[in-house]
């Protein structure tokens, strides 16, 4: 039961979808950036409830993923500046870190070979995601042109650090509107289809009144 619950709280897809540039007749197979984004919300809420069956459920998806830390760098900041911002450090998750809160949180009560099990267990070949970290003052806003593949699934998603809101807008070539989210939170995925090899425009914003760093996945 409360693994289920923890699965409803997820977060939804940020859904429009009215741009040209989509292929209309594509299926969605959600894949390494949707298990990383689920993965990171089930550790949050795995700690939060101090459940560690949560916690490990969060570790096997993590151990089924290889993200790789990728420079990229906004629109914003690819014109000359004279002060070069540093690049924002990317922690990202990782199961060893994940087992380690689930057995501080069981202390060997419930879970504890179960726990080792998963510790060991290799999975299947792990699927790739990238990462970019970037931090967001409040009241701005910034956008990344990002280049996927025609007639393949593309995935991209914010993760923030939950302490202000996010919003995220993704256009194609043409302005069109492939995806938008609105709401109160700092996380948000969308997942499409192009027809041809492209590029879109990924605008997140943020809204709230304190900085926010996130984390931009991409498959």
């Amino acid at each position: 039961m409360r693994l289920t619950l923890a699965l409803l709280l997820l977060t939804t897809p940020a859904l429009a979808q009215d741009a040209t540039a989509l292929d209309p007749t594509a299926q969605a197979e959600p894949g390494a950036v949707a298990l990383y984004l689920q993965a990171s919300q089930l550790y949050a809420l795995g700690k939060q409830a101090k459940d560690p069956l949560v916690v490990v459920t969060a570790a096997r998806l993590i151990r089924s993923l290889t993200l790789t830390d990728t420079a990229r760098l906004p629109d914003t900041a690819r014109m000359p500046d004279p002060v070069p911002a540093a690049p924002t450090p990317l922690t990202p998750l990782d199961a060893s870190t994940l087992l380690a809160t689930a057995r501080a949180l069981d202390a060997g009560a419930n879970y504890a070979d179960l726990i080792e099990r998963v510790s060991r267990d290799l999975g299947a070949k792990p699927k790739a995601l990238t990462a970019t970290a970037s931090t967001l003052p409040p009241s701005k806003a910034e956008t990344w042109t990002l280049n996927f593949y025609g007639g393949s699934y593309a995935e991209l998603a914010i993760l923030g650090d939950g302490r202000s809101n996010l919003d995220l807008t993704v256009r194609d070539a043409t302005g069109g509107v492939i995806c938008v989210d609105n709401g109160s939170a700092d996380t948000a995925i969308c997942g499409f289809t192009l027809r041809d090899n492209g590029a879109v425009k990924v605008t997140v914003t943020n809204a709230g009144d304190a900085p926010d760093t996130y984390t931009l996945l991409t498959n």
